[in-house]
Parts: structure tokens; sequence; C-alpha cells
């Protein structure tokens, strides 16, 4: 087991949601454990709650899934080289009600165990918007800074700071190769969720694997539970499909050295050999890998610029809660598909925000939702008062967009208010759509119709769109290891 007396001088740590999330990745993971690095993976769930693929002569079952998946796991790592593998048995599909604080503890005493000089986790967009790998991306980064924080829970180990954070992501250039993946959708929970492309200018590493496909193969087989006729892997032309196997792109989530890597720098540049890195304050990456005189001269337009964005990304956060929720009661299918357009609209806003705010130097990952605004969205009962809420909502929200426009602000910042202004356009007119649509199916009816109800104003309305912090009270919360008989979402294989 890795350690600070390890005798690796290189550590890699792994922290991903899922058995199988770490195939995406599995060919550098299988490069560093074969050049001599000691790899350790960290899956937070035993994959418990996915749907399963295999025949029924396999054995898997919905009592023995977890089972059968670690097993699945152990010779994944097997095919990868990988030594220490270890679990922290959260409930797969609800990581993101455990309590965040202790979730994010308990990796931190990993990281202080294991003193990792690089870590690799899920994108912030969850690479399909997974809600478990949403939250994993929180908790990793999360923990990567207090892990280095001496003044952070002492009784967990002497700090250590990672000198590295990334993601494993695929480029825009790739879906270009693969137009199928356009289309291509994942199936969750009654949601349709679009694979996500990141930027090519926002790739700092490419790994080239090609040596180690054939072990990155061996992994995947091993999830033998998880081959979906319809996955991700068959979607793809053969071209790309060699190239997926040859070839894997990281993103620097965050970093401690000092002037940031180069663009297109290799993994370990920067690593001492001896293995320690000093507590320095962490630096966001920007899409480049570098950023350090963005970082060190702001523009001045950026001391009223990000709390902006902020408040637009805490509102989108919130609104994607309520869309969910909604999302789960059930709906008709007029209204799943209009939550189904709504999710996706605001994932894809998400994402363009998070970006925005890493670009100024200022990690989106602390914001929450506006806990009053979502629970009297919870509150709503039936489909018209769900939508006059939503509609409100989306009146309040365009609004606001409308009055962001600043020529002060950067070009691309400019465009970005611009989209999300678009966005509220389109919402407003589908719901207003679907309402106008029920209206006159029951205008014929005896029944009066239920009231329509609006929504209370936001606090400091002029300073930011609905939308505040959510922090739900802890007996709400699983606990991070706590277990449950409730059915958790399934998770389909892309």
């Amino acid at each position: 087991m890795p350690s600070a007396s390890s005798p690796a001088a290189k550590r890699l740590l792994a922290l991903f949601a899922h058995p199988d999330d770490e195939v995406s990745v599995g060919g550098t993971l299988a490069r560093c454990a074969a050049e001599g690095v000691a790899v350790t993976l960290v899956c937070a769930t035993r994959g418990e709650a996915a749907t399963i693929f295999s025949p029924p002569e396999y054995g898997a079952t919905r009592e023995n899934l977890a089972q059968v998946r670690t097993r699945e796991l152990e010779c994944a790592c097997r095919a990868l080289g990988i030594q220490d593998l270890r679990w922290l048995d959260w409930p797969d599909g609800r990581v993101a009600e455990l309590e965040e604080a202790e979730a994010t503890a308990q990796v931190v005493a990993i990281l202080r165990q294991v003193r990792p000089q690089v870590m690799f986790t899920h994108p912030s967009h969850g690479g399909y918007g997974h809600p478990d790998h949403l939250a994993i991306h929180r908790i990793a980064l999360a923990a990567w800074e207090a892990a280095a924080d001496p003044a952070y829970r002492p009784d967990l180990g002497p700090a250590w700071a990672v000198a590295k954070l990334y993601a494993r992501v695929t480029p825009a250039s790739f879906f270009a190769l693969a137009p199928t993946l356009q289309g291509y959708r994942v199936a969750l929970n009654g949601q349709q969720l679009p694979l996500m492309a990141t930027p090519d200018e926002e790739v700092a590493v490419v790994v080239e694997v090609a040596d180690f496909s054939e072990r990155r193969r061996a992994a995947w087989e091993c999830h033998r539970s998880q081959h979906n006729p319809r996955g991700f892997f068959n979607a793809l032309p053969e071209e790309a499909r060699q190239l997926y196997f040859s070839r894997e792109w990281l993103q620097l989530v965050a970093h401690r050295l000092g002037d940031g890597p180069t663009p297109g720098h290799r993994l370990w540049d920067g690593i001492a050999e001896e293995g320690g890195q000093p507590a320095a304050e962490p630096q966001p990456a920007t899409p480049q890998g570098t950023g350090a005189e963005e970082a060190a001269q702001p523009a001045a337009p950026g001391a009223t610029l990000i709390p902006r964005l902020l408040a637009a990304l805490r509102a989108r956060r919130t609104y994607l809660a309520i869309y969910q929720a909604y999302r789960r009661a059930t709906p008709k299918a007029d209204f799943a598909a209009l939550l189904d357009g709504l999710i996706e609209d605001t994932q894809e806003s998400l994402a363009e925000l998070s970006r925005a705010l890493r670009l100024l130097g200022r990690s989106p990952v602390a914001v929450g939702v506006n806990e009053r605004l979502l629970a009297q969205g919870e509150q709503r009962k039936g489909t018209l008062s769900k939508l006059n809420f939503l509609l409100v909502g989306a009146n309040q929200s365009l609004a606001w967009y409308k009055g962001q426009r600043s020529e002060d602000d950067p070009p691309d910042v400019q465009a970005l208010w611009q989209r999300l202004e678009e966005a509220e356009l389109r919402h407003q007119s589908q719901i207003k759509a679907l309402l106008a649509q029920i209206e006159l199916a029951a205008a014929g009816s005896t029944a009066e119709p239920e009231a329509a109800e609006g929504v209370q104003p936001p606090d400091a309305a002029q300073a930011q769109p609905p939308g505040g912090r959510r922090a739900a009270p802890k007996e709400a919360r699983p606990r991070a290891r706590a277990s449950s008989s409730r059915p958790a979402p399934r998770k389909p294989k892309p």
C-alpha cells in the first residue's frame, strides 16, 4: 500500500465514482504502473444500482451486483497493473446526498496517507452529467484543497499538497471525428443525458497509450455486467475507436506549480523526484494549462464580473435541482419532455459558467443553491402550479441576464450572457406553450383549474438572479458510510 515511505518516487491517485469509470483513463493508469509509478485507485461506490446487461448465465443479479462488480474491478486492476484498490462504500446513485464535509474528510485521509503528487477524477460536467460523477468532482477538488491545509483536521495526518489535479475528458475534435456522438444520449432515471465535449484548448495533456491499449481493452472486458450492446463504444466508427484506445486526454483542474505547466506539458512535468510538494497556494488552471499572468493581473472588470458569474451559477444550480426534482416525480410525457430539455440546457450553461469562472481564477466548486427558492419549488404540487413557478423564474432570470450585458466584460463573457439570455427566452416560450396546451385541453372541463402561483423574488434581487447557497440540514442527508434500503438510481453504461 503506497505511503510517504513508498519506494516509488512517483505516486498517482485516481478517484472515480463507479467500477469501470477507471477504464476511461485505463491506458494512462497502465502506462504509469508499468513505468514504476505507485498507482492507487479509489472507487467511491460498488456500482450496485447499475443496469445489468450481462446474460443470465453470467450470474449477475440485483441482489449480488455489488459483489459481482467488486470482482470485476479487481479483475480490471490486475489487467492494468494497479496494486492498491480502495473502496469508500458510498451509496451508488446517491453520492450527491452525502454529507459533503464528511465525504471530503474521508478522501483527505487517503490523500494524506498515500501522498500522491498527481490526482485524477471526473470533469466538472461529469462526462455526461451523471449526478455521482458531478459530486465526485466537487468532493475531489475540495479534498485536494483541504489536504494541504495544516489547520484542517490534523487528526487525519500531516498535511500533504497534491501538485496537480487532472480530469479525464474527451475533446471536441474527437466528437468531430465521430459525428454520431453528437446525438448520442445516456438514459438515466428517465433523463436523456448528452455526452459532454471539452474544447480542445482546455486539454492540457495528451497521453499516448497505444502500447497499453490491449491492457485497457482487457480491463473493459472484466466489466461484463456493464457491456451495453447499445453503448458508447458501439456508436464509434472504427477510426475513432482506434484513436479512443490509443490516446487519452486530461484537463488540468488545479495545480500548485507556481508559474504553471505550459500547454502540451507531460504528466509528471514539474514534479520533484523525491516526491515532496510544499503546501503552496493552490492555482486554478486555465484552458491552456497556464494563466499565471492572467491570475496575477486580472482584468479590471473582474472585481464586479466574478460576483455576477457566481450569482448566475448559483441560480442555474438551483433551477437544475428543481427541474430534476420535478422529473423524478414521473410527470406526464409532455412535461417530462420539457424538463429533459431544461435539464440539458442548464447542464451546458453550468459548464460554460464554471469555465468562465476558472478563467478568472475563481473556483466554482463551493457555489451551492438557494435553499429557500429550492424549497419553494419542491413544495409545488400539480403540473400547472409547477409550470407557473418555472415561468415566473424564467421571466426573472431573463430580466436579470438582460441587465448583465456590459461593454467592459471580455467578449467571451458578453457572448455567454447572450447565450444565457437566449436559453431563458427559449425556456419561457416552451413553458408558455405547454401551459397553453394544458389550458386548451381543459377548456371544456367543468373542473376549476389550479391557481397559478408565482415565486417570491429573491433577496437582493438586483445583485443576483433567483439563486443562493444551499445548505441542507444534516439530518436530511445520509452520512458518508450510511447504508439505506431506499432504491438508488441505476447507472446505465454509455
